[in-house]
């Protein structure tokens, strides 16, 4: 039975060595491990060639020993292979000192395996065998107590703990029961071990990383030609801006420099555009953006964003239309602010791509129960698009050109909606939302007074702060506050912020920066409740910041600012801050 067991071995390791050879990658772990397989199997193979076919005293007497020396050097491997996959991460990163010189390593295994060979030589057969077993009971012994010393991360070396168990048992059962032939038996056993729970599963792990470094690498590509794509399209609306901040300078014409700042802000709103584009596809694509849904108007949502619309187009030959149907549910529960964008970049691509003709916004509703499905369309006679550029819409590896709609669709598919793109170059292209909403509400009460046009009025009297590091930022929501007749106190720091507060309290809205120096507008404003709940008053806090990225506003109101007003102001927004803390 012991000698069929050991042809059955002989042929299992040769299977192992086979194929580690055809499939391992060569790294330093794999060459250990491959030394030790190799190794097993000579042992083996010796082991028969010892006591089936060879009959002479002498030659028996030099192929014990052989087997003998190759029995050490399998223990010794066993012990290095622990070791190094032990300390593996702290080689990588340098951290180990016993594996960072690997050549002292290299001379104490060789010198270890020249005692050993030396000792078998001139040690008897009979003690020879227990004089190696003691060796290998050393050796786990030690690995056991390195095992130890990890402590609570043992759990991450479970299998070479199991290694080390297995390892213990077969030597002391060998010392236990003498005659009982069970080490060779042990070593294939501990080989194909090593094999099943270590290596193969290590295999799996280097082919995963570079999988990942082939993509890396890809990714490497892909976005140095989105690099330059994205270089390209920020060139356009930045030259736009300077080319025309140029001219302005030398022209004299009144009407000639509205109709060139009026060229300014739209390249400006490009310009702006792209980058929110940019911060959100990023957001998008690592997961971390959520839809957050509360009750809103659908016509007031809709109204909003139609307001900006016709001044984005820059072509007197293109015309818009808007149509809402009559009878859609006045109140849903849903992302408002996502919907607004989902449409508004339909929009504007629309406007990039249309240069005479039409842009038609159709918003259509079919109502089920509990539920209205939005049914939103966006028609130009615009440039249209190949099949390729539709699908390129929908894939991650999509053009840039095209990443507003690429966006939109992101924003679709959280919301559980869907983005439908029916297109023919040259003749124009029809974009269709579709997204489910709750009804809450089938009316509400609109007010009769709201001003379609920002239509500044009179806070005479009422004093703003505005806090800001940025002496040009200063500047401009100064002169934007000019209309409404407030008396404006500009401050460069939160410091000094907090010290005209010391002193002067008498202010009805405070416009704050949030990314300064030393000092930010969070760790400002937290200051200063502290000192309002001492001394019992309370001045609204409105974060203004470029910090505009998707889900800061909830950042900021939960840090405690009253209010959100994003870089670049936007007057409409402005007017809104103003009239709901002000009046």
């Amino acid at each position: 039975m012991v000698f069929e067991f050991r042809i059955l071995g002989l042929f299992l390791l040769l299977f192992l060595v086979l194929i580690y050879s055809f499939k391992t990658v060569n790294y330093k772990r794999n060459n250990n491990f491959r030394f030790i397989l190799v190794s097993t199997y000579l042992l083996e193979f010796l082991y028969l060639i010892c006591y089936i076919f060879i009959r002479k005293e002498m030659c028996m007497k030099v192929a014990t020993k052989i087997y003998f020396g190759c029995f050490s050097l399998v223990l010794i491997l066993f012990m290095y292979y622990f070791i190094y996959v032990l300390l593996e991460d702290k080689y990588r990163a340098k951290e180990s000192i016993l594996l960072q010189k690997k050549s002292f390593v290299k001379k104490i295994i060789m010198w270890l395996c020249f005692c050993l060979l030396v000792a078998i030589y001139f040690i008897s057969d009979s003690v020879v065998y227990l004089f190696i077993l003691g060796v290998g009971l050393f050796f786990s012994i030690f690995q056991l107590i390195l095992l130890i010393l990890k402590g609570k991360h043992l759990h991450d070396y479970r299998a070479l703990f199991g290694f080390v168990c297995l390892e213990v048992f077969f030597i002391l059962f060998q010392f236990i029961f003498p005659k009982v032939e069970i080490m060779d038996s042990g070593m294939i056993l501990l080989t194909t071990y090593l094999y099943l729970f270590l290596e193969n599963s290590y295999k799996k792990e280097v082919d995963i990383l570079s999988l990942e470094r082939d993509y890396a690498i890809k990714n490497m590509i892909d976005k140095e030609a989105f690099l330059r794509k994205l270089s390209h399209e920020i060139r356009i609306p930045i030259n736009t801006i300077d080319g025309f901040s140029q001219v302005l300078l030398d022209t004299d014409s009144i009407e000639e420099m509205k109709e060139e700042a009026n060229d300014i802000r739209q390249a400006s709103l490009e310009l702006i555009d792209l980058i929110n584009s940019m911060i959100d596809l990023s957001i998008l694509e690592s997961g971390e953006l959520k839809i957050i849904k509360e009750n809103y108007n659908i016509y007031d949502t809709l109204e909003n964003l139609v307001k900006m619309i016709p001044s984005r187009i820059r072509s007197t030959d293109v015309s818009f239309d808007f149509k809402i149907e009559e009878g859609i549910p006045e109140v849903l529960l849903g992302d408002s602010e996502r919907i607004s964008q989902v449409i508004l970049n339909v929009l504007s691509h629309s406007i990039k791509y249309t240069d005479k003709g039409s842009i038609r916004l159709e918003v259509n509703a079919v109502k089920s129960n509990s539920l209205c499905r939005l049914i939103i369309k966006v028609i130009d006679t615009g440039k249209g698009m190949s099949k390729e550029e539709i699908n390129q819409v929908f894939s991650r590896d999509g053009e840039e050109n095209r990443i507003g709609l690429r966006i939109a669709y992101y924003l679709l598919q959280l919301m559980n909606g869907k983005l439908d793109i029916d297109s023919e170059v040259e003749k124009g292209t029809t974009t269709v939302i579709t997204i489910d909403q709750e009804i809450v509400a089938l009316k509400q009460e609109r007010s009769s007074k709201k001003n379609k046009d920002v239509q500044p009025i009179s806070f005479k009297g009422k004093r703003i702060m505005i806090v800001d590091d940025n002496k040009l930022n200063l500047k401009v929501a100064s002169k934007l506050l000019v209309p409404y007749d407030v008396e404006v106190i500009n401050v460069g720091s939160g410091e000094e912020c907090l010290d005209i507060l010391d002193k002067d309290t008498n202010f009805d809205l405070i416009l704050m920066d949030d990314l300064m120096p030393n000092m930010s507008g969070i760790e400002t404003l937290d200051v200063l409740r502290k000192i309002e709940r001492v001394a019992g008053y309370y001045i609204p806090v409105v974060a203004l910041t470029a910090n505009a990225t998707t889900g800061m506003k909830e950042k900021y109101l939960n840090s405690g600012f009253d209010d959100y007003l994003s870089k670049p102001i936007d007057r409409m927004e402005l007017d809104i801050i103003l009239r709901k803390y002000l009046k």
